[in-house]
């Protein structure tokens, strides 16, 4: 069976159940009108993956995050680049179509990008009917913080993570905030009663940081885990390959992960 890259996008943007006048989600390579006989999924689109991408013979690559170094896929002042004109070269030469499915799964319902992560983590059972973002952890188990820190670091291949209060906190109750939604929201969820310790992606080092560091100083139980923004998210795009398989059936869809560009020496 025949489909184009324009059915593909259209399939992957219908579970959000609206369109967006204004969305970084487009087509950054390729054509609309493009036949797709196998795509592959990643968190982003870096040289290697699209390099990897093309030797599995993929005519498609989803991504959620930006493939030219920022949000809005700005390439205008690239121009005299080198790392840009390299990977610019291998993506037309590979004729590859590129899509970023960034802000329409987040509005999946519930966020494709929280269902995916609470499906890798195990705690789907733990998260509110209403607001999956905040989990509560069984009563009839005692955790941490550091044994919420171990948890994270086995299920998703962790050697290491950022955490702020004390690792010997007991913990009841979270919030799951993926990738980095901003400082406010990052803030108002910590900041609920109730709501023990938050794992985030990445912060803004002087905005929520320094909320956490100061209701520790209050004597707040209140701590930060943060995993990196890519591990935050890059599970979560297992979403995407369920809806595709799920439209498509007999279309191969390939999930491409890699290592996070920064690591804790």
């Amino acid at each position: 069976m025949s489909r184009t890259v324009q059915e593909v996008i259209e399939k992957l943007i219908e579970p959000a159940g609206l369109r967006l006048e204004s969305t970084v989600d487009t087509l950054k390579s390729g054509r609309l009108d493009a036949q797709v006989g196998k795509a592959a999924v990643a968190f982003t689109a870096t040289y290697t993956v699209i390099r990897q991408a093309v030797e599995a013979g993929a005519d498609l690559l989803v991504t959620h995050e930006p493939t030219y170094f920022n949000h809005l896929d700005d390439s205008s002042w690239f121009s005299e680049d080198p790392v840009y004109a390299k990977k610019r070269k291998l993506i037309e030469e590979s004729g590859i179509a590129i899509f970023r499915l960034h802000d329409y799964i987040h509005r999946y319902r519930p966020d494709g990008i929280l269902i995916g992560m609470l499906r890798k983590l195990e705690w789907e059972s733990f998260a509110d009917a209403d607001n999956p973002k905040l989990l509560s952890l069984p009563d009839e188990e005692s955790h941490t913080v550091g044994t919420v820190v171990q948890h994270l670091k086995s299920k998703l291949q962790l050697d290491s993570v950022q955490v702020a209060g004390n690792p010997e906190m007991p913990v009841k109750r979270l919030a799951l905030l993926p990738g980095a939604p901003g400082g406010r929201a990052q803030m108002q969820a910590i900041g609920r009663n109730g709501v023990d310790l938050l794992i985030a992606g990445e912060t803004s080092e002087w905005e929520t940081n320094e909320y956490v560091r100061d209701a520790i100083d209050m004597g707040m139980a209140k701590a930060l885990i943060l995993t990196g923004h890519q591990k935050s998210e890059e599970a979560g795009m297992t979403t995407v390959m369920e809806v595709l398989r799920a439209a498509f059936p007999d279309l191969p869809v390939q999930f491409i992960d890699s290592p996070a560009a920064v690591t804790r020496m």
